[in-house]
């Protein structure tokens, strides 16, 4: 029996064509393929971010107790080595920092592994001169292992390809990510357990410390539904509950030493200015939000 492409099974990807554009620019890429190699990334602890707790250490102290995170609710056969080609397809957004994009991939000849089946993935492609905010994500993503496929969308590698030859701007780095499904539709009232699941999800984040730093409409999608070839959601193993939504973007997310009752508040914040503009079909921005001091 097939099983699903595991986090860790892809070692090198492939580009072997596509055009790379937004409504500014047009990028057909180079005439060769592109071959980009899985990068082994810091952990969150190490600072690398120079997140909250680096800039601040004393207020360290008003964490309560800053537990471990707890483990993934699945586990990760070892790395696979697997190769993929991949063939850029429409995009579908864009944003400060990156461009995501359909995509097909296939398994070169010679390179197959028996019995895994490769979901829906899209690629998230970083912009000229924003790899560091990709490669920050990604070291999120490694960090937030444990709430893929329940909280965030289930992330299969960073790759990085460097060439002054081709590309001018610095390396050419992209993430492999689970596809989801669409926004919750403006105008209507939102969905049946929709701000139910969001504000435990978040709670989820808020336990483990991280503030997403970019709560909006735009990022909060639903899952791809099992006919389009979706995965099903795994339990939070935070709440232990199964969730049909989930947050994305995590470029701008940190960690923070603030207590509990901070970090839910701030999402409470955001999160219900957010859903409770969408059934009078607006999209408020971040910095629309009012009342964010009462978090801090």
């Amino acid at each position: 029996m097939d099983t699903m492409l595991p986090l860790n099974a892809v070692s090198t990807v492939i580009l072997i064509s596509g055009e790379i554009s937004t409504p500014e620019t047009a990028w057909k890429g180079p005439d060769l393929p592109v071959v980009l190699r899985r990068q082994i990334l810091p952990s969150l602890e190490s600072g690398i971010l120079d997140d909250d707790f680096a800039k601040d250490p004393e207020r360290i102290l008003e964490v309560e107790v800053l537990k471990p995170h707890p483990d993934p609710p699945f586990k990760l056969p070892p790395p696979a080595n697997l190769t993929l080609h991949i063939r850029l397809g429409e995009m579908i957004s864009h944003g400060r920092t990156g461009m995501i994009f359909n995509c097909e991939c296939s398994v070169p000849y010679g390179n197959e592994t028996p019995g895994y089946q490769i979901p829906p993935i899209v690629v998230k492609l970083a912009k000229q001169y924003h790899s560091e905010d990709l490669t920050n994500e990604a070291i999120m993503y490694e960090g937030l292992q444990c709430l893929q496929g329940s909280a965030i969308p289930r992330c299969y590698g960073f790759f990085k390809f460097r060439s002054v030859e081709l590309f001018d701007f610095g390396p050419m780095s992209l993430l492999l990510l689970e596809k989801l499904g669409g926004l919750i539709t403006l105008g209507k009232p939102l969905p049946d357990g929709a701000r139910s699941d969001l504000k435990t999800l978040c709670s989820d984040l808020a336990a483990l410390h991280i503030i997403h730093n970019d709560v909006r409409y735009n990022n909060i999608l639903s899952v791809l539904s099992q006919e389009e070839g979706g995965l099903p959601s795994l339990p939070s193993p935070i709440s232990g509950k199964k969730y049909q939504w989930r947050l994305v973007d995590l470029d701008c997310a940190y960690r923070s030493p603030r207590t509990l009752w901070g970090l839910n508040t701030y999402y409470n914040t955001y999160l219900s200015q957010v859903l409770d503009d969408i059934p009078f079909a607006s999209d408020v921005e971040p910095w629309e939000v009012t009342n964010v001091k009462q978090w801090e």
